[in-house]
């Protein structure tokens, strides 16, 4: 049984984030601006960065004593100051198993907990099923879908809108 918890980011996580990241399946599922394929350099700039960091934006995903995956955060400016961009990732090997969903829910409790964000959202590209589950089971709603709005892969994609405000968030007593 794999044994997985959520946790800050360690210097010494670049070589297992390298290891599970430099994948094109978890990178045909994120933004261009996530090297592929990406290096133990990469992930040791990322943890300098995420280590950095004033707020707590990041979380790192440990499965069996490895970091495995990412929960990110991304605080919007100016009049969206009180709205973040969800983005996350998890090593292949522990797909379809849950531990996504109970990862998900435990980073953002601990961000509505610690922010005064109020919104949180999360763009899906449109053959990214799994993905969507996640996010519906934590209590996040679809809002719409953006037709063709991404260009991944030499193509173009729809991708699916999801929201989750802090107020419901409490209310339904997700967390």
């Amino acid at each position: 049984m794999d044994k997985y918890q959520i946790r800050s980011w360690l210097k010494d996580d670049f070589s297992t984030l390298a290891k599970y990241l430099n994948n094109k399946k978890i990178w045909d599922n994120c933004r261009d601006s996530l090297p592929y394929p990406y290096s133990e350099s990469d992930a040791q700039q990322f943890i300098q960065f995420v280590l950095s960091q004033n707020e707590q934006n990041n979380y790192c995903i440990e499965v069996n004593r490895e970091a495995a995956g990412n929960i990110g955060f991304t605080r919007g400016t100016d009049v969206e100051r009180h709205n973040a961009e969800l983005g996350y990732w998890l090593a292949e090997p522990y797909w379809g198993k849950e531990i996504m969903t109970q990862m998900l829910a435990q980073a953002i409790d601990s961000y509505f907990s610690h922010t005064d964000v109020i919104r949180i959202y999360a763009n899906v590209y449109a053959d990214n099923i799994a993905s969507m589950r996640v996010l519906e089971k934590i209590g996040f709603r679809k809002c719409g879908i953006h037709h063709n709005a991404y260009f991944k892969n030499g193509k173009f994609f729809d991708g699916h809108y999801y929201e989750l405000l802090r107020a419901d968030y409490i209310r339904k007593g997700i967390k």
